[in-house]
């Protein structure tokens, strides 16, 4: 049954509207659960820009957007070493927070940024719009069917290209392709597999600055990782592999499970489940813009602070799992030894049990999604 729609629309803010920002003010644009009272972006010229063309105020200022556009929730695009700074502002103004990936550039900071919003009595999510994607949903639904699960693998490939701007800088950007690209697949195995007890990992640095252009132009150094890969392992006995790099296309991405009685493959558009002989037992595909995804996701948060929902998808909380899960690879990196997840929760007093506190159940994650359906 879909959840009933709310009478007005939330009066919204998106924050950061240059790159993926754009995505973002699209879905805001496009959905009838949301209001856009205002922009801003870092440059002046793009904010007055993409304020003029979505009629409202385009703002350099957050401070001064939050104040005087009064936005009851902000939609956040910012590069990662901003995002505490406006986290701060929206908490501090009464003002809900929906985040593009990652949290935060650490465990430490996302558990602040969590903690602070906590104490604000406001809601806090994180772009994790894979979730919302039809293939991996009904992964979800299924994997059920799939008996023990012994296996799963997930990978994210992307050539982002030479130009890496603060995503070359660890400082600015707190990781590379593993806690940018490789967010998405490690969410999407905590989601279907639950909290892993162990992760080993591996990751490199191109440092493209030896690999000069065609035209013999030198590449600026930087110094976050290119390419990585970890094995996660469950307490029941299950593993899963992942696998990212952002140096080679064409994009390519997919999760799949295999248990005792079939498995499962799947990426964003489709789903396949077939025995363990591999005979096709159920089949699911979706065409659409990737667009939709964002719009399914600024529904589904838009709708939990109308109706003051509890619980909620994609919440801060619960990201602080994949972020755990992505410090334990670093440090695996560093010490060359498994490394355990649970034990980076315990050291800023989580567990895994109160990260999901948050999450909806089945039958209400459910009805999340068939409302945003109804909607796009």
């Amino acid at each position: 049954m879909a959840q009933e729609q709310p009478n007005k629309p939330l009066p919204v803010a998106v924050i950061g509207v240059g790159g993926f920002g754009r995505w973002t003010l699209q879905a805001v644009r496009q959905s009838p659960l949301v209001e856009l009272v205002g922009v801003s972006d870092r440059d002046p010229a793009v904010a007055e820009h993409v304020g003029r063309e979505s009629g409202v105020p385009g703002y350099h200022d957050n401070r001064s957007l939050l104040a005087e556009a009064r936005p009851r929730a902000a939609y956040v695009a910012v590069p990662p070493a901003a995002g505490p700074d406006v986290i701060g502002l929206c908490a501090a103004r009464g003002v809900h927070v929906w985040k593009e990936l990652p949290l935060a550039r650490s465990l430490a900071e996302g558990a602040a940024a969590v903690r602070r919003m906590e104490q604000a009595g406001l809601k806090l999510a994180v772009g994790t719009q894979r979730r919302f994607a039809a293939g991996y949903r009904r992964a979800w639904q299924l994997r059920g069917r799939l008996g023990r699960v012994f296996l799963g693998r997930a990978h994210y490939l992307f050539n982002w290209g030479a130009n890496l701007g603060w995503r070359g800088d660890r400082a600015s950007a707190g990781g590379g392709a593993l806690l940018e690209l490789a967010y998405h697949p490690i969410d999407l195995l905590v989601w279907a597999l639950g909290f892993p007890e162990e992760v080993y990992g591996l990751h490199v640095s191109a440092r493209r600055a030896e690999d000069p252009k065609p035209d013999g132009e030198v590449q600026p150094m930087y110094d976050t990782d290119d390419t990585a890969a970890a094995i996660l392992r469950y307490r029941d006995g299950c593993m899963a592999s992942v696998v990212t790099t952002r140096r080679s296309g064409p994009v390519s991405e997919g999760l799949s499970l295999h248990g005792r009685d079939g498995s499962i493959t799947a990426t964003s558009e489709t789903c396949l489940l077939r025995d363990p002989d591999g005979g096709v037992l159920d089949r699911a595909a979706e065409e659409g813009a990737p667009h939709e995804l964002f719009v399914r996701q600024v529904e589904a948060f838009a709708r939990a602070v109308l109706t003051d929902a509890k619980a909620y998808e994609c919440s801060g909380l619960e990201n602080l799992l994949t972020q755990a899960v992505i410090e334990a690879i670093y440090l695996s990196d560093r010490t060359c030894q498994p490394e355990s997840p649970a034990r980076l929760l315990r050291t800023h007093g989580l567990t895994a049990e109160e990260c999901v506190s948050l999450r909806p159940d089945a039958e209400e994650a459910e009805a999340a999604q068939d409302a945003s359906g109804e909607q796009a």
